[in-house]
């Protein structure tokens, strides 16, 4: 994957699935990603909605958006997109649901576009390693 690509496939699969943000409650979108640097601290992965068309620059994504901090596209080892993600909060009592990302439609899109991916009835997924 090249910055372009990954660019392209950030700012695709905003437009496709929708809005995101830090809290699943209140985003459209969700993914899950980590990077290579992570790997080597731990094997963490990052969970948030899908950051704005603007956040992503041409080398990474801007630092204070959606995804909070700022990641290289060359850094980026994996990234997770669950066709359905679970939310709760508690606002006057809990509550808690699942909402649903048409990772079907993203996939099409993806495709005419020339970016791989690879498609489950689970998951869209980028692996770079």
């Amino acid at each position: 994957m090249t910055n372009q690509d990954w660019k392209k496939f950030l700012q695709t699969s905003r437009e496709v699935l929708g809005k995101g943000s830090c809290h699943p409650y209140s985003s459209e979108s969700w993914c899950a990603f980590t990077t290579f640097s992570s790997l080597i601290h731990g094997v963490h992965y990052f969970t948030l909605g899908l950051p704005d068309i603007e956040d992503c620059l041409e080398s990474r994504t801007i630092d204070g958006g959606v995804w909070a901090q700022s990641i290289e596209y060359d850094d980026l080892a994996h990234i997770i997109i669950p066709e359905t993600f679970y939310w709760e909060r508690t606002v006057q009592g809990f509550e808690s649901g699942y909402k649903t990302q048409n990772i079907k439609l993203l996939s099409e899109e993806l495709l005419r576009q020339g970016i791989e991916h690879r498609l489950t009835d689970l998951v869209l997924e980028i692996k770079v390693y």
